[in-house]
């Protein structure tokens, strides 16, 4: 009985170890494969404070200040691949926050992309992005852009819904 109990807890400590954290981890090679899906921000920072929505006051936080309508945070990203040969698809939808005059849930902006060097994401029409993380359930990107008159790099974090 005794063995039996032995070998019950080496499999148990086994089991535990081979359920770690490191299931979420991508190796780079695996990386077009785990952009796609739906993603959903997280965090949006810049390098510079900006004062995007012209109330005076300067955030480098996008995501957790009023610098961002509510509704452009509730947006879903779409990373989808395409046939072989062919670029991936790439598109933000509304969520069930809609801005405007937008149908909740409504396209409202697509491109093509590829990735490059499984590094960066080049659009036809859109800045690129530079991956600086990503596994299974986060994407961490940075893009150039100008926002509030000034040009800054954004760090956007999303997480896979």
């Amino acid at each position: 009985m005794k063995i039996i109990t032995n070998v019950f807890l080496i499999f148990s400590i086994l089991l535990f170890f081979a359920c770690s954290n490191d299931n979420d981890n991508v190796s780079e090679s695996d990386r077009a494969q785990a952009l796609l899906g739906q993603w959903e921000y997280q965090s949006i920072m810049t390098d510079k404070a900006v004062d995007i929505n012209g109330d005076g006051t300067v955030n480098i936080d996008l995501f957790n200040t009023q610098e961002i309508r509510q509704c452009l945070k509730d947006n879903l990203t779409f990373f989808t691949k395409m046939g072989v040969g062919e670029k991936g698809a790439y598109a933000i939808n509304e969520n069930g926050l809609s801005c405007d005059d937008q149908d909740p849930y409504s396209t409202i902006e697509e491109d093509s992309y590829q990735l490059i060097n499984n590094s960066i994401i080049q659009f036809d029409m859109r800045n690129e992005m530079r991956i600086l993380e990503l596994n299974r359930s986060k994407l961490q990107i940075e893009t150039n852009d100008n926002l509030g008159g000034q040009n800054v790099i954004v760090t956007i974090t999303f997480k896979k819904s």
